[in-house]
């Protein structure tokens, strides 16, 4: 009889030693970002450690070593959470985009101006191709006009000045400056700098056509969905971008931007979960409270870093 024992017993430690490494293997992630995600959302909805398990299984299976960078991996995802996830635990998850009525299929604003995170990106490319003596004229305009946009604020702080005429004022200072500054540019920088311009473009659209593709097969769209689908979004990314022109050019204010905008989004968000079943609508929808938890991880690395990869 003893002659059996150890072998079954090297056999169910071989078993559990098996076990534990693909459990290990499942839970562990090797991204922080994607760990920082897992946690929130295990936090969230009180998964359970078999639940866990199987959220960090498919992060792992479409985001390990990089692999969280390419095209699609929220769809990939977010097409697995769907069948994991109970009703309850969706409720959860959802009930942030419904408090903050956060569009289904992203709110058309595209890429930040040269206000924003991109522009102050793609300032400091450029800055990197000047040469020694153009850095030192950028630096002293530069540190010129900071000193009459901190007068402006100096003045709507003390009531001396409105809000309304410190953003005319800003606006002029900031086309007056750029002007400057593109004066310092050769027609070589300047031909180049359009060249790198056009390879970004090109780079991103190339990304949003690859994550498309993921999408239709993620949600198995067939060819009259993915044709209304199109149709639907030009329409309203034609009229969204139109609104931020109007604000742009002081015709409309930002709260009336603000409502047209949620109003737009909400009506075209109707018409387009009209377009989708109910399994594809929940798939969206898991899309939509992963990318949104995303994003804010992203936001907030950046604040604690000083900087975001954007």
């Amino acid at each position: 009889m003893n002659k059996y024992i150890l072998p079954l017993a090297s056999l169910l430690l071989f078993t559990t030693g098996c076990e534990n490494a693909m459990r290990s293997e499942s839970s562990e992630l090797d991204n922080a970002e994607l760990q920082q995600l897992s946690s929130e959302i295990s936090y969230d909805l009180g998964l359970t450690k078999s639940s866990t398990d199987a959220l960090n299984g498919s992060l792992n299976r479409h985001g390990k070593r990089g692999k969280h960078r390419e095209p699609g991996f929220l769809w990939k995802v977010a097409g697995e959470m769907s069948d994991q996830l109970n009703d309850e635990e969706k409720a959860i998850l959802f009930e942030k985009i419904d408090q903050k009525e956060i569009p289904l299929f992203g709110n058309g604003k595209g890429n930040k101006g040269k206000s924003g995170k991109k522009g102050r990106k793609n300032g400091s490319e450029i800055f990197r191709m000047l040469t020694d003596d153009q850095k030192a004229m950028h630096r002293s305009i530069t540190d010129s006009y900071k000193e009459q946009f901190k007068s402006l604020k100096s003045q709507v702080e003390d009531g001396s000045l409105s809000k309304d005429d410190a953003k005319v004022q800003m606006d002029t200072l900031k086309d007056a400056m750029r002007a400057e500054l593109d004066a310092l540019l050769t027609d070589e920088q300047r031909a180049q700098i359009e060249q790198n311009k056009a390879e970004r473009e090109a780079l991103r659209d190339a990304y949003k056509d690859s994550s498309k593709t993921v999408m239709i097969d993620v949600l198995s769209l067939s060819d009259e969905q993915v044709v209304a689908f199109d149709e639907l979004m030009q329409v309203a990314n034609t009229a969204a971008m139109a609104l931020f022109e109007q604000s742009k050019n002081g015709e409309i204010d930002r709260e009336t931007m603000r409502i047209s905008l949620q109003s737009l989004f909400s009506d075209r968000d109707e018409k387009l979960e009209s377009l989708f079943d109910a399994k594809q609508l929940d798939i969206v929808k898991v899309f939509t409270a992963l990318e949104m938890r995303m994003k804010r991880h992203k936001s907030s690395k950046g604040r604690k870093g000083g900087r975001s990869k954007g």
